[in-house]
């Protein structure tokens, strides 16, 4: 697998926003404790001139919604998620960036650091992986990695 894979991307125009069906697979630990959560919805997925963004909502178990989008360029990963908890995290493969967060009781921020970016995207859909590793004033707190899969809907 290459870390780096965008298929067809290097065209000289930003491509149309198409419909595909998304798997989000997270895998955590975060101090001893292990959870995995898988979600599925819609996105759209949009090739630019340096990368490609990845965009999609969620409903949250208390009905709210939150939205959820990952730019995607060469060596780096950014993740800007609108909701009830908010987040914007830079993932750069190692390298230790700071992630701020939003949420109800306050805002904080968290060291993070990407240990692994692999992509292999194309117009028709694709993969997206990443694992990066988190920590609050240098204290380590665990792993976080993310299983993104990609589904075209409909007729091409």
């Amino acid at each position: 697998m290459y870390d780096y894979n965008y298929g067809d991307l290097y065209r000289k125009e930003p491509d149309m926003e198409k419909e595909f069906l998304i798997s989000v697979l997270t895998k955590q630990e975060i101090e001893g404790q292990k959870e995995e959560l898988e979600v599925m919805t819609r996105a759209s997925l949009v090739f630019t001139e340096n990368g490609y963004e990845i965009s999609y909502t969620e409903e949250e178990e208390d009905g709210t919604q939150s939205v959820t989008s990952l730019t995607v360029e060469k060596g780096s990963i950014t993740v800007n998620r609108e909701g009830v908890i908010s987040t914007h995290m830079v993932l750069t493969k190692g390298v230790r960036n700071l992630s701020h967060h939003v949420t109800p009781y306050g805002a904080f921020s968290m060291g993070v650091e990407a240990t692994v970016i692999e992509s292999e995207m194309s117009r028709g859909g694709g993969i997206l992986r990443f694992v990066y590793n988190t920590d609050i004033e240098q204290k380590p707190l665990g792993e976080i990695e993310f299983d993104i899969t990609l589904n075209p809907i409909g007729k091409e």
